[in-house]
C-alpha cells in the first residue's frame, strides 16, 4: 500500500460493524474481488436490522408485480413521491443527495435480497390507522432476523473475513487519508493495526448512549430515562471516530426512531400496547399534555413522551378500557408487534403481574391511584374530572381529542401504567454525501472514509420518518452497497 504505516495485516476494505449496512457493503465489495474484513465488537454478528420488520423501496419489482396495494384506494409511490415525502417530512433539513441515492437504488436492494433467497410476503404500510404512510413497506418472511441470517451466509460464502469481539478503537490517517484502524481482540487483549484502502463505518449510531443522545438530539430531558429497546451496542463509536478524523461537527442531524412502550417491557407487551392506545396520558405533574389521538402514528407518540419532564409518562385506564381491548382489540398498530384490531388477550394476566412488579398500579379510586404513583391526588382528580366532563360533552376543549376516542374513566378499578419512550435507533450523526463518503465542514470528502446505515445522516430531519415505513432498514442495505461501489470505483481509477 502507498503509505509509510506499519500494519499487522492489510485489506482492500475494512467494514466496522456487522449489521445490514456493514454486511451489504462487505458482500458488494467481496463479489467485486476486493479483500474485505468485517470487524464486529459484539460476540456475534447482527445489528439493529435483526429487529427490523420491513424494508422501504420504491418502484420495486414486488410493487410492479402487484400493480396496486391491497387497499385499492391507495397506490404504490413513485420515486418522485418518495423524494417529496423525505423533503417535506424533514422540513427540508434532509440532504437531497442522500435522499436521491437511497430512493434511486432502493428497488435494486429488493432484487438483490430476493436473489439471495429472501421472499416478500407483502408490500403494505406499517400502521393501517395512519393515512399518510407510503405503501412501500416490503415485508419479508421471517422479518429482519431471517434476512440477516441469509445475508450473513452470502457474506461468508463470498470469502469475507469476519472477526467478532473485535472493537475498533480509532482510525489511522496519513496525509489526510484514512488508511486503517486500530482494533482490539477482546478475547486476547491484543491490539492490532489493520490497514485498508478504505474504511466504512457501520456501527449503528448513538441510540444506546444516553450521553450522546443528550448532547446531539433534542431528547436531552429524557435521555437518561428511556426504555432500552435494542441491545446495548449502538453507543456512537462510529460518530466519535469520524469526528476525530475531521468529519463535519456542525451538521449532526439530531433525531431518533423513538418508539414507545411500558417501562422495562418488550415491544410486543400487551400492557405496553394498552398504554399506547388513545386513552389518557399524564406526565409527572399529574396533568394531560397532548391529544392522545396522536397514537394513530407511533412516530408522533415518541417525541411527545420524550419531551415530558424526565421523560416520565403514565397511561391511565379503567376496567371498561381493559375489557374493550381484550374483546375488540388494539385501536393502533405498532408494526408486527401490536397489530391493529388484534385482541390483547394477554392483557389481564400481564397487567396483574406488572402491578405486582411495581411498574403498574391499581386502585378503586383515582385519588388512591395518585398516592400509589406519588402524584398529588387533588391534581390527578381534577385532571380526570375535567377529562370525564369532556367525554360526557363529546368535546375536548383542552387538547381537541377526536370524539371517537373520548371515553370517560369511570369504571373501577383504575390502572396506571408506567410508560416510556425508547430510542430504537438514532437517525443521523456522521454527515455524508450521496456516495456515503464522510465529509468535513466544507462538504469535502475525507479520503478513504465512508459511513452507512444508522451512522450516516442526511435522510431525516429531527426525527425518523414514520410515513416511509422501513426507511431505516432499507437505507441500511442500500447505503452499504452504495458506499462499497464507490470504494470499488475509486480503486479502479486510482
Amino acid at each position: 500500500m502507498a503509505n509509510s504505516q506499519s500494519f499487522d495485516t492489510e485489506y482492500d476494505l475494512i467494514v466496522v460493524g456487522s449489521g445490514a449496512s456493514g454486511k451489504s457493503a462487505a458482500l458488494t465489495a467481496a463479489r467485486a474481488g476486493l479483500k474485505v474484513v468485517i470487524l464486529e465488537k459484539m460476540p456475534e454478528t447482527g445489528g439493529t436490522s435483526v429487529y427490523a420488520e420491513g424494508t422501504a423501496a420504491f418502484e420495486s419489482s414486488e410493487q410492479i408485480a402487484r400493480g396496486v396495494p391491497s387497499n385499492p384506494k391507495y397506490h404504490f409511490p413513485t420515486k418522485k413521491e418518495a423524494y417529496e415525502k423525505f423533503n417535506s417530512y424533514s422540513h427540508c433539513r434532509a440532504n437531497f443527495d442522500v435522499i436521491r441515492a437511497f430512493v434511486d437504488n432502493s428497488a435494486e436492494t429488493i432484487d438483490i435480497l430476493k436473489s439471495l433467497g429472501v421472499v416478500y410476503k407483502d408490500v403494505r404500510i406499517a400502521a393501517y390507522d395512519d393515512p399518510n404512510e407510503l405503501w412501500c413497506f416490503h415485508l419479508p418472511e421471517g422479518l429482519g432476523a431471517q434476512c440477516q441470517e441469509i445475508l450473513l451466509a452470502a457474506v461468508e460464502k463470498a470469502g469475507v473475513d469476519i472477526f467478532t469481539s473485535t472493537p475498533v478503537r480509532e482510525l489511522i490517517k496519513e496525509d489526510g487519508k484514512v488508511v486503517g484502524v486500530v482494533a482490539e481482540d477482546t478475547d486476547s487483549n491484543e491490539i492490532m493495526r489493520i490497514g485498508g484502502k478504505a474504511v466504512i463505518l457501520a456501527t449503528g449510531g448513538i441510540g444506546n448512549s444516553p450521553a450522546l443522545v443528550a448532547k446531539y438530539t433534542w431528547f436531552a430531558q429524557s435521555a437518561y430515562n428511556m426504555n432500552t429497546l435494542t441491545p446495548l451496542q449502538n453507543v456512537g463509536e462510529g460518530l466519535e471516530m469520524a469526528l476525530a478524523a475531521g468529519a463535519d461537527p456542525t451538521n449532526i442531524v439530531s433525531g431518533g426512531l423513538v418508539a414507545v412502550g411500558a417501562r422495562n417491557k418488550s415491544m410486543d407487551s400487551h400492557t405496553g400496547a394498552a398504554g399506547c392506545q388513545p386513552c389518557v396520558w399524564i406526565n409527572k405533574t399529574g396533568k394531560r399534555f397532548v391529544n392522545e389521538g396522536v397514537a394513530e402514528n407511533i412516530g408522533d407518540i415518541g417525541p411527545y413522551w420524550a419531551k415530558q419532564p424526565d421523560g416520565i409518562v403514565y397511561a391511565l385506564l379503567d376496567e371498561a378500557d381493559i375489557q374493550r381491548l381484550i374483546s375488540e382489540g388494539s385501536e393502533i398498530s405498532i408494526g408486527e408487534f401490536v397489530v391493529y384490531g388484534r385482541p390483547l388477550n394477554q392483557l389481564r394476566a400481564e397487567l396483574d403481574q406488572d402491578v405486582e412488579d411495581g411498574v403498574a398500579w391499581k386502585s378503586d379510586t383515582i385519588e388512591g391511584l395518585a398516592k400509589q404513583i406519588g402524584l398529588d391526588p387533588a391534581v390527578l382528580s381534577d385532571t380526570v374530572s375535567e377529562y370525564n366532563a369532556a367525554c360526557d360533552a363529546g368535546d375536548d376543549p383542552a387538547y381537541f381529542k377526536q370524539a371517537r376516542y373520548l371515553r370517560p374513566l369511570k369504571q373501577a378499578p383504575f390502572y396506571a401504567v408506567s410508560m416510556a419512550p425508547g430510542m430504537m435507533s438514532s437517525t443521523g450523526g456522521i454527515r455524508v454525501n450521496g456516495n456515503m463518503q464522510v465529509v468535513n465542514k466544507d462538504y469535502e470528502p475525507i479520503p478513504g472514509l465512508y459511513a452507512a446505515g444508522l451512522d450516516a445522516s442526511g435522510l431525516y430531519g429531527d426525527s425518523y420518518n414514520m410515513e416511509v415505513p422501513g426507511a431505516a432498514n432499507g437505507f441500511a442495505y442500500t447505503s452499504g452497497r452504495i458506499a462499497a461501489r464507490h470504494v470499488i470505483s475509486s480503486m479502479k481509477h486510482a
